[in-house]
């Protein structure tokens, strides 16, 4: 339960720069706020991914938002890469009509990707593990 507080809690504060750039953002944060609980914090297990990929889901996006050298290094297979930091800006290079699997070495940071293009109307989840999840499981990364 503390752990999802604080999950929540790091959403909403990865959320205020957003809001602050653009006024109009405040009734989707309102909407994004009141639709996580619902949602089990939007996570995703790694292993439902991994089946997804396997049977050529065209639902999934995976949106890989390491560093460049990290993603350089190996990242799965087909996965969009925008670093974190230039999230707003590269936008326009996710697909709006797809749900988004959102990895990253750190769930901190896919949490805070998450609730940004939730806010933007994006369906997007927290992979679980993220990218060290998915190499635990055994499954490839490409380079």
């Amino acid at each position: 339960m503390k752990f999802k507080i604080a999950l929540l809690l790091t959403l909403i504060i990865a959320a205020l720069p957003v809001l602050a750039a653009e006024p109009k953002m405040g009734e989707a944060a309102d909407k994004f706020v009141n639709s996580v609980p619902g949602n089990m914090m939007f996570l995703l297990p790694v292993k439902d991914l991994a089946n997804a990929l396997a049977a050529n889901d065209t639902t999934w996006v995976v949106l890989d938002i390491r560093p460049p050298a990290h993603y350089m290094n190996g990242h799965i297979k087909g996965a969009i890469h925008v670093p974190l930091t230039m999230l707003v800006k590269e936008m326009k290079k996710i697909p709006m009509n797809r749900k988004i699997a959102v990895v990253c070495a750190m769930d901190t940071n896919s949490a805070f990707a998450v609730a940004i293009l939730r806010m933007y109307g994006y369906d997007a989840w927290i992979v679980d593990g993220g990218v060290p999840g998915w190499v635990k499981m055994g499954m490839p990364l490409e380079k």
